[in-house]
């Protein structure tokens, strides 16, 4: 027994009964000669208190020494050399990244409304909330003592489940334009935890260290923070609001000439985050024109693909015009208003998404099971009601969508702003260059309209410019639309009164 314990101990108190140990080897040794142990059992009896008293206080003494040693070493570690990506992301965060956490803590304060941050507060899709309710008590007895699923809630197939797997091909299937766009012997899908690992996984898979990622500029931030991450540049295109954000065959060429001539991948975000601008035909075929001609894989951003406002101008896929050679990211975070579930996936070609598995197991490993059957089983809702050929259509959302784009413009327009139009997406973009009480200043007009009488937040574009250039726009703001309809008529209301 006494072995046992001492196997099983810490290293300090092991030191401990090993002296206790030795004390009993002792005393027994003694206690062979009946009649010295008689003649000498007090002072034996005071030696042995003595002793085990002693061996407390040098227990005691090594602990406190030890203790000491481990305080020192902690206190001398606060000079502690990070990586040196870790430091290239400490710095980043200390420009644009600081300013988003500021303007952000701003939207928090009591009595501010809302409009900056791209969460959406309607619209959470019933069908996968319901089926992801079932799956959640798939393990559970059922009245005739069966147990439906007991792996309901445990890990997932690193890839996604079976049914999510199937629904994501279904989806960009069933919904696409040009059918045959769609190859299920070259295509494969990869389930990810959220749209922004999908972006991560594709980076890490095709990029190496000194590579080139271009996009059009604004950008989402995550784009530049991945780049970063794999130790590549990203290469801006930049847009002009004046000019509806459009891209040309020009544009793409001189940032190319610019460039080391070592870009890997394209990133093509459509609807646009955070312009609201929907790519064209015209401009898909630019893109796809590009990408081949200089062996360029793209990656198509378009989680916002059913939020968009124009009839007459309907969402379509970059994959459509560059099959062979596109991996989309999609996520139910936008497509089905669901952002706290970080349900994501990509879909592309085969030899690209089995690379980008390997990652996604050593980030996120898998993506939660329930969540995943009721993902799965909206996908297929869509399609159900999807027709062959016509493509993707707008969702209910969109119309709630399009209506506070339009209340808002209204208000900011009146405010003094020039707003840009939004065809589609979560954000709708307006100008602060003729508000001369901020002197034409997005970051001074969004901290002063979330202080003073508005209180309203909304974000200023630096966070979504390329950093290292020094002729970014500076008085461009983006407002959020995806909010409830009385959020928006609030925020309308309060621009509208309270002019800068």
């Amino acid at each position: 027994m006494c072995r046992v314990k001492f196997k099983t101990i810490s290293k300090y108190a092991r030191e401990l009964n090993t002296r206790q140990l030795h004390t009993e080897v002792h005393a027994l040794a003694q206690e062979t000669s009946q009649e010295m142990l008689r003649a000498s059992s007090l002072v034996t009896q005071q030696q042995q208190q003595k002793q085990q008293q002693r061996h407390r206080e040098d227990f005691k003494a090594q602990r406190a020494t030890r203790n000491k040693r481990v305080f020192r070493v902690i206190m001398q570690n606060s000079d502690v050399q990070l990586s040196s990506l870790a430091s290239a992301f400490q710095e980043q965060q200390s420009g644009p990244g600081a300013l988003w956490a500021e303007i952000t803590a701003l939207s928090r304060q009591p009595g501010v409304v809302d409009v900056g941050q791209g969460y959406p507060d309607f619209g959470s899709n019933v069908v996968a909330k319901q089926s992801a309710k079932r799956a959640i008590s798939a393990d559970e007895k059922t009245i005739s003592g069966d147990v439906p699923d007991a792996r309901a809630n445990q890990y997932a197939p690193i890839p996604g489940t079976k049914d999510m797997l199937e629904a994501v091909k279904r989806y960009y299937k069933e919904t696409a334009k040009n059918v045959s766009s769609v190859d299920e012997t070259r295509d494969a899908s990869l389930v990810t935890t959220s749209a922004t690992e999908g972006l991560y996984v594709v980076f890490r898979a095709l990029l190496n260290k000194g590579d080139e990622v271009m996009t059009l500029s604004p950008f989402f931030p995550w784009y530049l923070a991945h780049a970063t991450v794999t130790e590549c540049s990203l290469i801006d295109v930049p847009l002009n609001a004046e000019d509806g954000f459009v891209v040309t065959e020009e544009m793409l060429e001189r940032a190319y000439a610019e460039s080391n001539k070592r870009v890997k991948i394209f990133v093509h975000c459509s609807p646009h985050n955070p312009t609201g601008h929907c790519a064209s035909e015209e401009e898909l075929e630019i893109i796809a024109k590009f990408c081949r001609k200089y062996n360029i894989v793209a990656i198509a951003d378009e989680v916002y693909e059913r939020s968009t406002f124009i009839e007459s101008k309907p969402h379509l896929r970059l994959r459509e015009y560059l099959p062979e050679r596109t991996v989309t990211v999609g996520t139910s975070s936008k497509l089905m208003n669901l952002s706290g579930w970080r349900v994501g996936w990509i879909y592309g070609p085969k030899v690209i998404v089995d690379a980008c598995n390997t990652f996604h197991s050593y980030a996120s490993f898998s993506t939660p099971t329930p969540l995943q059957a009721g993902v799965a089983d909206a996908l297929n809702d869509i399609c159900d009601h999807a027709k062959p050929g016509e493509g993707v259509t707008p969702d209910e959302n969109a119309a709630i969508l399009a209506s506070n784009a339009n209340l808002l413009a209204s208000a900011l327009t009146s405010a003094g702003l020039t707003v840009y139009p939004a065809q589609g997406g979560f954000f709708l973009v307006a100008s602060v260059k003729d508000i001369k009480s901020v002197s034409g200043d997005a970051i001074q007009y969004c901290k002063k309209l979330a202080r003073e009488g508005a209180k309203v937040s909304a974000v200023p574009m630096t966070p979504f410019y390329n950093p290292t250039r020094t002729n970014n726009p500076t008085d461009l703001v983006r407002f959020a639309i995806c909010k409830k309809r009385e959020t928006i008529e609030e925020a309308a209301k309060r621009i509208r009164e309270n002019p800068l």
